[in-house]
This record gives C-alpha cells, structure tokens and sequence, in this order.
C-alpha cells in the first residue's frame, strides 16, 4: 500500500514585526508623499516585495549618490552605519529611518566605548556594514565562525572586549563561536543575541527536519535568515531547500517525499507560502497541523514621518 504524502507547516513562520512595520511604512509613504520614494539598499531581503514595491515607484539605490536632494528616503530594515546617516543629513534628505528596533538595539550596544568589539556576521551584509560603522571601541574585529575567532590576535588580560551578534545567524553557530572566543579570552562580555523571530524559525525548522525527510524554506537567496533556516535543516539530517516561489519547487520532492515540511523566512509574505502549499496539496499531499515552537505578539510602531510640505 502506497504511504501518503503529508507536508507539515512549521509555526512560527514567515514575516517578522521588523519586517512588517518596514512594510507599513513604506505603504504610509507612499500614500502621504507619492512617488517617487527612494530606500537605501532593499528595504527587506525578499526579491517579491522589492520587485512589487519597484512597480510603484519605489526606487533602491545602492548609494546615497543615486538620490535627488531633498527627496524621501528610507533606511531599510537593516540599519546604517552613523556616517551614512550624517551625509544623508548633510545632502537635506528627508530621513525615515526604518530600522528594525532589534537591530537598533544592536547599534545602541555597539556605540559603547570599550577596547575591542568583536561582531559575529557575514562581512558585507547591510546590517554588519550599518553596526561596524556604529561600533564606539578602539578596535572592531567581524568574524564568520569559530576558525576567524580563533585566528584574532592576543590581547593583554586587561582589555575590555565584548561580543556582540547579528540578529539573523544560526545560534547554533553563534554558540560555537562564543565558547571559542571564551577559550581565547576570559574576560570576554557577550551579548551576543540572535533576534527573537530568527531563533524561533530556527526552532520550528529543526522539529520539522526531525520527522521530515525535506524541508522548504520559502525565501530569498541573499536573505540571511532563509539561508540559515536551510542550513538548521540540513544540520538536523533532512535534505533542505531554499526556493522563493511554488515555481521553483523541485520536482524531486513531489516524486520521492512523503513526509515534507515547510517554512518560511522572516521577509517571505504569506501569499507565497499560501501558492506553495495549494502546490503541494494539487501534488497529492496532505496539510498536517503542526504543533507551534513559539508564539508569537511582538508589533512595533511606526516611525515618525514627516508631513508632506
């Protein structure tokens, strides 16, 4: 007798409240000013939302060269570094920093003097970039992993060095990390936090990779979050893909799975999960309720906007 295909939902999953209230904000901008409104780098890893942002008029620019004076800009969810901000301001930009509160929690825990700050993250992800130019110590040190932490140099037993994280990394890899530096460093301080949204996705991912033989995360390719939510998959033993639409589902997992799990990145909307589920289901599959890791109530306001002159 044939077993039935089944495809677990893992919760929680999909948009975040830093992601959601950037998106807020762009909608309320765009009703109060019109078009054009311009976002510095993408207003949030998802190549759906920008591309439909982009047929409304919103342009993204790479840098701050690439926008008129005096006209509307937003800082993406990721933050800046504070010589962005200041030549932004200098340029009479009319600023709307629409920086996700915990990464703005990150940038307040950097600009702390200290000796040494050492920051966990991908070198030239928007928000290492935006944290390292906000950094107060005398020396700033990025690693990737263990092997970079234990490749920085001696300090003398006095040195005031702390750890700090960026919010979308494997806490996992994070933990690695943070135990070599303590190996290297007694004195080391961490607050090397991983954001809520990303450690809850990784959670319900690896229940889902436990009883799964796949999982599929909806998301981005350059989306640090969908990238470290393949990589816990992969990490609990189950074959993991990262796809950003029902279009890209590989035709291997319609073929050979029977039990498949799904999830999605903290900027993935839930339209796009919605299309890859009724897939799914028209495949052969059945939806299975699956139990949530975390709930979920955070919402953060909107930031002030200005009037339109």
């Amino acid at each position: 007798m044939m077993q039935k295909k089944k495809v677990f939902l893992g919760f929680p999953h999909g948009m975040c409240a830093g992601v959601r209230r950037a998106l807020k904000t762009v909608e309320t901008v765009l009703d109060r000013f019109g078009a054009p409104v311009y976002v510095l780098h993408e207003i949030v890893h998802n190549n759906f939302i920008v591309n439909e942002l982009k047929k409304r008029g919103v342009h993204f620019a790479d840098s701050l060269d690439e926008i008129p004076p005096e006209s509307v800009l937003l800082f993406s969810a990721h933050g800046v570094s504070a010589a962005v901000e200041e030549e932004a301001r200098r340029r009479k930009l009319r600023i709307i920093d629409v920086t996700c509160p915990l990464v703005k929690r990150l940038h307040h825990a950097a600009a702390k003097p200290r000796d040494v700050l050492i920051l966990i993250g991908h070198r030239g992800h928007p928000e290492v970039e935006g944290t390292v130019g906000r950094s107060g110590a005398k020396q700033t040190f990025v690693v990737a992993d263990a092997s970079e932490a234990a490749a920085l140099p001696a300090f003398p037993p006095d040195t005031r060095i702390e750890l700090l994280a960026q919010t979308t990394l494997n806490t996992e890899e994070v933990t690695k990390v943070e135990a070599e530096l303590r190996k290297r460093y007694p004195q080391l301080e961490s607050a090397a936090t991983v954001c809520y949204a990303t450690t809850n996705r990784q959670k319900a991912v690896r229940s889902l990779a436990k009883k799964c033989e796949a999982v599929l995360i909806v998301g981005s390719p350059h989306s640090s979050n969908s990238n470290r939510l393949r990589e816990v998959a992969e990490q609990e033993g189950a074959r993991a893909f990262l796809i950003e639409n029902a279009g890209e589902l590989p035709r291997e997992i319609i073929e050979n799975t029977t039990m498949l799990g799904v999830s999605a990145g903290a900027s993935a909307p839930e339209s796009l999960v919605d299309e890859l589920l009724q897939k799914l289901l028209s495949a052969g599959f059945q939806l299975k309720t699956e139990n949530c890791t975390a709930d979920e109530t955070t919402e953060f306001s909107i930031p002030e906007i200005p009037e339109k002159p």
